[in-house]
């Protein structure tokens, strides 16, 4: 019987951890999904947090420090300057580690990057390196890119 309650109380105890992280997650989300302009920080927690390099409970700022400690963002960028997509496509690949093609393969950075988004279809519309965007555009984007990179994984396991 004092099993079966320190069982419950453990199953409550990391029940309650578990909420308060995810809702943690889910007010970064909105705070991403009210941006009218997208930050260097939004983008970084995006893509580090799909990429399991940072928790879902981190800060955008934390998110940042990772990025330029990897060597993928430049050290004097802040967390709140506006993210240009470039930098967004470009921090994506390096996340997670995609080849690009020819020109990417030789220049990486943000310009072949965004390049690649286009011809990939990774962006539903036409943007340039240093268009900015929106936290919803940054998210769906991001899902668009997360998506085709499980089915080329899918496709490639068969």
């Amino acid at each position: 019987m004092a099993n079966r309650r320190r069982l419950v109380l453990v199953f409550a105890l990391l029940l309650v951890v578990t909420l308060g992280a995810a809702a943690q997650s889910n007010e970064i989300i909105d705070q991403i999904l009210a941006q009218d302009v997208a930050t260097v920080g939004s983008a970084a927690y995006v893509a580090l947090s799909a990429g399991e390099l940072v928790n879902d409970d981190s800060s955008p700022q934390k998110a940042v420090e990772v990025a330029i400690q990897a060597g993928w963002l430049d050290p004097a960028i802040s967390a709140d300057d506006p993210a240009g997509f470039g930098r967004l496509a470009h921090l994506l690949m390096q996340v997670f580690e995609v080849k690009g093609g020819l020109m990417y393969r030789i220049f990486p950075g943000p310009r072949y990057a965004t390049r690649e988004f286009t011809y990939s279809g990774w962006s539903p519309i036409r943007v340039g390196p240093a268009d900015q965007f929106s936290g919803s555009f940054l998210l769906s984007v991001t899902g668009i890119f997360l998506e085709d990179l499980h089915r080329l994984e899918q496709g490639a396991n068969r």
